[in-house]
């Protein structure tokens, strides 16, 4: 199996299995979604689904030990499930000219099986909607932390993000699990078996998806982040069939004979009768109020013990005693109180229907959280109609039912409140960081600006002063004279404006001899690359007698780190990456090498346009780059003694993503200091090159910008003159 998914399963959370079958079955009963992995053999479920294996069969769980993970959303074990398989791409579209929610309600419409990926073309990060039988849930990793988002969430920002989605069909088969070992039945149950058989009730397994109303008619559209899929086979434990089969049984009132009975034996005498309620089950088994409603044998068996009660004068028991006296006096049918009971005689265990209710949710499936769908269950729905034509104890329960919808109604709400205050919560940190970025870069571009000012008002008083000593020279015969007799030099400049004005080309002595391309290939030694390559400076300004901070200009450049860097990047890195078998795990940078045209120091780079449509620009200590001008690598200095933190390795992250969107030739970042990287600087780079969940890394220490895209981030140290890789670590 994928060796990334393996890795992102292996960081959910455990939860305790058993071995072989049953452990399957317990992760069943539990309607478990992750993934499950016996030996080599993974297995992923969700609902209690087993909806796929990889790398084994299911005999390779047969009494084996077992790591069950369980998956923070179900969507997870489904899409893995497709991303193991062979998927042929159906098609491909791009946000602008469809968007995501217009493909969403044309694959939900057509009872679509597959998934859509968004992540090409992407900066925030990778989106996933996964489809069954055309419902859908979203999932999105966001951010260098690749930050799980689901639901409306996911599929929210899947839908305002611009690129290139693909949508992949996928076939999901459910495998049945073996049954369970047979077991000795309870008492209870074999009384429960008995009672089913008499009654003549069947428990088939229902194999079908139940019936789920989460179309909103209103809207339109389908509801998202609930699948359910059904058992492939024969389920081993009840289903909602059975639960069905046995409320109905259980439903039978215990004060009177079976309805069908009455039906087709219509004896009233008393002996028969008699017989009849010896034969009924006791009422702490079958009576009280059932959880999902009455059902038509109340209405029947009422109705029977009013005739009896006309017929013979006579009562069959106690309940039937009350309703005919009732009966006799008025004239019509009365509703039994609990006094009337009570004086009758008549002992009735009602037990707490909304114990019973959640008894009987514990062992059905229901995907859906909307009350409504309730209506939709079969047994329910006929107690309901019995209900509206049943006497007074089927008001009761009309009153009861209600009650429950309600308390169901309030903790849906409940639910739902808590998740848009969760979801406000996330908004709210979310915005505030990136309020906190704003505030740093506008900080930071105040600095810059300070910076300038300074440097403009220095320039300006520096012409100021040659206009003066012009004049002075002119007053006394020419500037030839000021020339001849002056010690100063012609000009000086700023640090910033030489370096700004300063490229150094990557040459040879002669293209026939030893290049950097010869040597990425194997056929050229350092030495003989050494001894045919020179940097070749070049300037926008004259450096004839000028100096720099009281410098001469080649002094000046000599010493500057920056000429270092360029120094070693092009004679002594590749030759480090191939001495250490380095080339493949920093391929990008190995191959960018032989492709180095020339350094530009104090370099600038366009990355995009604001919300004014200005073009936004970022500065660079060195942009290397290509002969065409493409930029192929950057690099920003400390030259300081004290200890580099994260914040210089943070700005080249941020703005290395948004290079690498823009220009493909884009190999890597360099983090350059005269000093040494804190712990927080290798955390920082250790987060954004960490392997995310879909990542396609290029190799060591790289920065994943979507699926196909991503940088290598480096850091470098320049301790005793020479320039050693800290990370990656060669």
């Amino acid at each position: 199996m994928n060796s990334e998914i393996v890795t992102a399963v292996t960081e959910w959370d455990t939860v305790p299995v058993g071995t072989g079958y049953a452990g399957l079955h317990d992760l069943a009963d539990a309607e478990f979604s992750g993934a499950v992995t016996a030996g080599d053999a993974w297995g992923f479920m969700l609902n209690g689904r087993l909806v796929g294996i990889r790398d084994g069969s299911l005999g390779s769980f047969d009494a084996a030990a077992q790591t069950a993970y369980e998956a923070p959303t179900p969507a997870l074990p489904l899409l893995y499930t497709m991303q193991t398989q062979d998927n042929e791409k159906q098609a491909e579209y791009y946000t602008n000219e469809t968007a995501i929610a217009e493909a969403d309600s044309t694959l939900a419409g057509g009872n679509f099986t597959g998934y859509i990926e968004l992540s090409e073309n992407v900066l925030s990060g990778d989106y996933y909607i996964v489809y069954y039988g055309g419902r859908s849930m979203s999932v999105a990793f966001v951010g260098n932390s690749r930050q799980l988002l689901t639901d409306e969430e996911a599929f929210d920002r899947a839908n305002d993000e611009v690129g290139i989605y693909d949508v992949y069909a996928a076939d999901i088969d459910v495998i049945d699990l073996p049954e369970r070992e047979p077991t000795a039945a309870t008492p209870n149950e074999q009384e429960t078996d008995t009672r089913d058989t008499n009654d003549g009730a069947s428990t088939t397994a229902d194999t079908s998806p139940p019936t789920t109303t989460d179309t909103d008619p209103a809207a339109g559209g389908h509801r998202r982040g609930a699948i359910d899929i059904p058992q492939a086979g024969p389920a081993d434990d009840t289903t909602a069939g059975d639960e069905t089969a046995t409320d109905d049984a259980d439903a039978e009132p215990t004060t009177t004979a079976d309805a069908d009975e009455d039906e087709t034996e219509p004896t009233t005498t008393a002996d028969t009768d008699d017989e009849k309620s010896a034969n009924a089950e006791p009422s702490g088994l079958t009576g009280g109020i059932d959880p999902t409603g009455a059902t038509a044998a109340n209405d029947d068996s009422h109705e029977m013990d009013q005739s009896t009660v006309d017929s013979n004068g006579s009562t069959v028991d106690a309940g039937g005693a009350a309703d005919s006296t009732s009966t006799a006096d008025t004239g019509s049918t009365a509703t039994p109180t609990p006094a009337d009971t009570e004086a009758a005689g008549t002992t009735t265990t009602d037990p707490e229907p909304f114990e019973e209710e959640a008894a009987w949710r514990n062992t059905t499936t229901i995907p859906s959280l909307d009350p409504s769908d309730d209506t939709a269950d079969n047994g329910s729905g006929t107690r309901a109609d019995s209900a509206e034509h049943s006497g007074g104890g089927g008001q009761q329960t009309v009153t009861r039912s209600d009650d429950r919808v309600s308390r169901k109604q309030l903790q849906q709400r409940l639910r739902k409140a808590e998740e848009v205050m969760e979801k406000a919560e996330q908004k709210h940190r979310q915005l505030a960081a990136e309020r906190d970025d704003a505030r740093e870069e506008l900080a930071v571009a105040e600095e810059r600006i300070d910076e300038l000012e300074a440097d403009l008002a220095a320039a300006k008083e520096r012409i100021e002063e040659l206009e003066a000593e012009l004049d002075a020279a002119a007053s006394v015969g020419g500037t030839d004279a000021v020339d001849s007799t002056s010690t100063t030099p012609s000009h000086t400049m700023d640090p910033a404006s030489a370096l700004a004005g300063t490229n150094l080309f990557v040459r040879y002595d002669s293209k026939g001899e030893a290049t950097l391309a010869d040597a990425h290939d194997g056929e050229a030694s350092k030495e003989d690359v050494a001894a045919n390559i020179r940097l070749d400076t070049h300037t926008t300004f004259e450096t004839e007698e000028l100096e720099v901070d009281g410098t001469p200009f080649e002094t000046f450049l000599a010493d500057r780190i920056e000429v270092a860097f360029a120094e070693w990047l092009v004679t002594d890195l590749l030759f480090e990456l191939r001495a250490t078998g380095g080339t493949t795990a920093l391929s990008a940078v190995a191959d960018m090498i032989p492709a180095i045209d020339r350094a530009e120091l104090r370099g600038t780079i366009e990355l995009g346009t604001d919300e004014d449509d200005e073009p936004v620009e970022r500065e660079f200590d060195c942009v290397v780059r290509d002969k065409r001008g493409k930029p192929l690598c950057v690099a920003n200095f400390d030259s300081a003694k004290e200890p580099v933190g994260a914040e210089l390795v943070e700005g080249l992250i941020r703005d290395g993503n948004a290079l690498r969107e823009r220009n493909d030739s884009f190999a890597a970042s360099f983090a350059v200091t005269s000093s040494y990287f804190t712990e927080d600087a290798y955390e920082m780079a250790d987060d954004a090159t960490g392997s995310g969940l879909f990542s396609r890394s290029g190799g060591k220490s790289f920065v994943n910008i979507s699926r196909k895209q991503g940088f290598h981030l480096c850091l470098v140290d320049r301790i005793k003159g020479g320039f050693e890789l800290q990370k990656p670590e060669l």
